[in-house]
């Protein structure tokens, strides 16, 4: 359900990706799930910050990574190949510091 695409151990930062079966969707779990991964990325393996890429159409992935306290960074422009065509994506972040 989640998971950590990358790390850079080197500068502390993490970049964590997601996806969820549409029926799941608007339930909780994927809000349940990152807020266990962000704690564990900030408590246990002492990075500092996570990114996360977000689709310019997905308002729900957006309202969800607001609502965790991240911060949207600008477009990150083609950053997806998908079907033979790059898609642009929202850029956040969230620092250590930042969660509460």
């Amino acid at each position: 359900m989640d998971s950590i695409a990358g790390t850079d151990r080197y500068n502390h930062i993490a970049e964590i990706g997601y996806d969820l079966w549409l029926d799941y969707w608007g339930q909780g779990y994927m809000k349940e799930a990152l807020t266990t991964t962000i704690n564990s990325v900030f408590n246990n393996m002492n990075l500092i910050r996570i990114n996360a890429f977000v689709a310019i159409e997905n308002d729900q992935s957006k309202y969800l990574l607001k609502s965790l306290g991240f911060q949207n960074e600008g477009i990150y422009r083609e950053k997806h190949l998908y079907r033979g065509k790059n898609y642009d994506h929202y850029s956040y972040s969230l620092l250590k510091r930042e969660w509460v």
